[in-house]
């Protein structure tokens, strides 16, 4: 979820940014998703099963509170209390 939180937030390279795709950059028009990140088809278990298929999906299920939030620290902190507390 790090990576995803970096790369919605433009701080890793290039290359790697280049992996997580905006739904805003596909479609030209506005739709209801397009502040997440457009999830690309997979045909293969080792390609549903990677962080570009399988960790965007987890990442756009995520509240919009917890995926805004302004440092990385923050961040871990909500998470790990959000993902918690659905097992307390």
């Amino acid at each position: 979820m790090v990576m995803l939180y970096k790369a919605n937030n433009h701080c890793l390279e290039g290359r790697v940014q280049a992996l997580f795709e905006p739904t805003a950059a596909v479609h030209k028009h506005d739709t209801r998703q397009s502040k997440l990140f457009y999830v690309k088809k997979a045909n293969t278990t080792h390609r549903l099963l990677s962080i570009t298929v399988r960790g965007i999906h987890i990442w756009n299920g995520l509240a919009s509170d917890i995926t805004q939030l302004p440092s990385l620290q923050q961040f871990k902190k909500r998470l790990k209390s959000t993902l918690l507390s659905t097992y307390l």
